[in-house]
């Protein structure tokens, strides 16, 4: 029971008083036990007899003995992994981190920690978390051994987790909009409206730096819940500059055209596994692997150079397309229109996905691993059968079957073409995150079985505010709108070319 006036501080165990009762000297202090009243002197200081005190000293020295015996049984982080038989990384839904592709998890921390837990010699099982302070949570409750998300060490980590050895490092830049004048240096940035999104990494980027280096630097941060993004604002000239992280201006440059680099900062942004606090045994063990990682040049760098110039992509060109029609087409022919046969979809359509996605090239491998001619994941491969992904006639029968098995499955009332087109899209990015861009089409007061009104929604998939909402997180959505939109180039072109 708590304590007089609502206040708790009862103390289990406590002898009562003769005098006073429990819940009397608990609130006003407590009484000295009735064991120690004949040892305290006038100034109420107890003074045991020296073989009390001999005793008292060991028994706290038992105690003290005890406990570090306890910690002596209990198993270190990497024991309790193994036992578990899984390793939990708790990491962001984000293109940087993990998402799931077209054939399933995808992204540059999934794929590190697979190798890690792999090496350990147990499954990997992810665990998403909306935000840093998520990421921290759930390292504090010992929901996850590792958190990995491309990460800032700071002072926000310290009593959660430890730093690993920093594995990679990313550039920072600040941004600005084409059309206005380039900012070329601090001072320059100084005099401009400079905006960051709250708890982001180039938010854990200021939070490390020294705080003479942060007084140079004045930034409004940008809270999540208004739903806005930094480069957004710097396109509608809300704010004149943004700080961003090199490899998450990689991913989101495309979204923003009319945005460009201004510099980069001297000072890159180290990056950092943070392991939970208990587990020093497995910090030595991920420390080992980044190093090995690293050394054998399997954690990509980003050079400035590579994000300098705007990633221009390719365009339907018709006298390349004339060639291919001419000296590679005729022998694929008869296994296009065999497919078109066994799944009712147009040969020349079927031809044109090809032609975007490889040119009709039968050893083409795709940056994500996808094989062939018509770009087969390999788990998708697997899943229908193909023993060779680079046969040019397995590979395109294999293509048009899993796109004649996601066209089976959207709703029935949804009429063609818009069907065909997104199966296509279902093809590149996968069933679930066209349900998505379905979900938020509806939610914005368009048609979810109308093709117009769902392109217009799928680059919402890559805008973090939009892809927290949905079931299936992030995806590559204006690579998908692209793609779509290139397959109809091609299919007109191939339907000139074959009508005359």
């Amino acid at each position: 029971s708590g304590g007089e006036g609502g206040i708790r501080t009862h103390v289990p165990g406590l002898t009562d008083h003769p005098i006073s009762s429990r819940r009397r000297y608990d609130r006003f202090g407590t009484s000295p036990e009735p064991v120690i009243l004949p040892y305290m002197d006038r100034r109420r200081t107890v003074r045991y007899p020296r073989p009390l005190r001999v005793v008292a000293w060991l028994q706290v020295l038992a105690a003290a003995l005890l406990l570090a015996a306890c910690d002596l049984r209990r198993p270190g982080a990497l024991e309790e992994i193994r036992e578990r038989g899984t390793l939990r990384v708790v990491t962001l839904n984000a293109p940087t981190t993990y998402y799931i592709g077209s054939d399933g998890p995808e992204g540059f921390e999934y794929e590190l920690a697979s190798r890690f837990a792999a090496e350990l010699g147990v499954e990997l099982e992810i665990v998403t978390a909306a935000d840093r302070e998520g990421l921290r949570l759930a390292i504090a409750e010992k929901r996850a051994d590792i958190a990995a998300a491309q990460l800032t060490w700071n002072g926000r980590w310290r009593g959660v987790a430890f730093p690993s050895t920093s594995y990679s490092s990313s550039p920072m830049f600040w941004v600005y909009r084409r059309g206005a004048v380039r900012p070329r240096t601090p001072a320059d940035i100084a005099k401009l409206r400079a905006v960051i999104l709250e708890d982001s990494a180039e938010a854990s980027f200021l939070n490390a730096l020294s705080p003479l280096e942060r007084s140079a630097i004045e930034i409004v941060k940008l809270p999540r819940k208004l739903g806005r993004e930094p480069l957004e604002l710097v396109t509608s000239g809300s704010f004149d500059v943004a700080l961003m992280d090199g490899r998450e201006f990689a991913f989101a440059r495309s979204l923003y055209p009319s945005v460009d680099i201004a510099f980069a900062l001297p000072k890159q942004r180290a990056l950092y596994w943070h392991v939970r606090r208990d587990g020093r045994d497995l910090l030595k063990i991920v420390n080992e692997f980044l190093e090995r990682e690293r050394s054998a040049a399997r954690i990509p760098t980003l050079e400035v150079a590579t994000l300098t110039p705007q990633n221009k992509l390719p365009r339907a060109n018709a006298r390349q397309l004339g060639i291919d029609v001419e000296y590679i087409l005729p022998e694929l022919r008869p296994v296009f229109e065999t497919a078109a046969a066994e799944t009712g979809i147009d040969w020349l359509l079927l031809a044109a996905i090809a032609y975007q996605e490889s040119m009709w090239k039968a050893d083409a491998i795709s940056p994500n691993g996808a094989q062939g001619i018509m770009m087969l994941m390999p788990r998708t491969a697997r899943s229908l059968g193909v023993v060779d992904p680079f046969d040019p006639a397995e590979n395109i029968l294999a293509g048009s079957r899993y796109l004649a098995r996601l066209r089976a499955t959207l709703p029935e009332r949804i009429p063609e073409p818009d069907r065909t087109w997104m199966a296509i899209a279902s093809y590149n990015m996968g069933y679930g995150h066209l349900e998505d861009a379905r979900v938020l089409t509806a939610r914005q007061g368009g048609d979810p079985d109308s093709w117009a009104d769902v392109r217009e929604r799928l680059t919402l998939l890559s805008e973090e505010f939009w892809y927290l909402q949905v079931k299936n997180g992030y995806a590559r959505g204006l690579e998908t709108k692209r793609m779509l939109d290139r397959v109809q180039q091609y299919l007109a072109l191939l339907r000139e070319e074959f009508s005359s």
